[in-house]
């Protein structure tokens, strides 16, 4: 098979840290485990998923509560270390450890947790855009949060909860939004949206204090080219606080969605493929 052939996946259900995770696997070769942020679902992946299918065996999964996994009884709160548990029972029953783990903005998060906590499970790391605001000055993240809650804001105006997340994922994605992309898709993450703003966002994120000179697996940190002055930020503290090098990927926060065949070509030599 060459890069951009479509492969196959099984898709199923495993039951791990008292949650429920639905999980697709494709393609072959070494384990990778691509981990979603806030506001999506493994099918943000399925393109990435397929380009990389063709020399990795890739592992995609909802994240507890998020779309095709059920919310555990009396659930209300999660936080980064919890979604770094699931994601390591997750490897385990599905025999895919040790992996090669990616994760995105919050999901970068989790891949950072998962390689400090659980080394056992986690080959190497490739962080994109990881959210590490806390450790950004306060007045910046402050401003810069009070852009993204203006964007939400008029989304609200105009579609409720569900319009608000959207107008900000549109904003996430770059020049042409989410236009392209398959709008069962788009129906599907919005359906989300009392999990994005109730449970996850911004409390999640912004407790979650990270200490990565415990790592003892390698770390790649990355930004996108055309990424918002706090994930920047985010990722420049971060490749700073790990003592490694900034990559940049081309296109914008969610460019692994808009553009998968060009984020695979610039992914695949972090991941130590060729």
């Amino acid at each position: 098979m060459t890069p951009g052939t479509s492969a196959p996946a099984t898709d199923g259900m495993v039951k791990v840290n008292g949650a429920e995770l639905y999980h697709e696997i494709r393609g072959s070769g070494p384990s990778l485990l691509l981990i979603h942020g806030t506001g999506g679902d493994a099918g943000c992946y399925d393109g990435l998923a397929e380009q990389l299918a063709t020399g990795f065996t890739v592992l995609t999964y909802d994240r507890r509560g998020w779309s095709r996994s059920p919310r555990p009884a009396g659930w209300e709160r999660t936080s980064i270390e919890e979604q770094a548990d699931d994601a390591a029972g997750l490897l385990r029953a599905t025999g895919m450890a040790p992996a090669i783990v990616f994760g995105s903005s919050s999901g970068g998060l989790i891949a950072l947790d998962l390689a400090v906590r659980h080394p056992d499970v986690v080959q190497a790391a490739v962080v994109h855009e990881p959210s590490t605001f806390a450790f950004l000055p306060p007045d910046f993240v402050q401003a810069q949060f009070a852009e993204a809650t203006a964007i939400m804001e008029r989304g609200f105006a105009a579609g409720g909860p569900q319009g608000g997340m959207g107008a900000f994922l549109n904003e996430l994605a770059g020049h042409d939004g989410l236009g392209s992309v398959d709008p069962k898709l788009r129906e599907r993450w919005l359906a989300n949206s009392d999990l994005y703003f109730a449970i996850e966002f911004p409390h999640m994120i912004l407790a979650y204090r990270p200490n990565p000179s415990g790592l003892t697996v390698a770390l790649t940190v990355a930004r996108a080219e055309e990424s918002q002055p706090i994930n920047a930020a985010a990722a420049e503290w971060l490749a700073t606080a790990a003592k490694t090098t900034l990559e940049i990927i081309p296109g914008a926060h969610l460019a692994y969605l808009i553009d998968p065949a060009g984020f695979a070509a610039a992914l695949r030599p972090l991941l130590g493929a060729s």
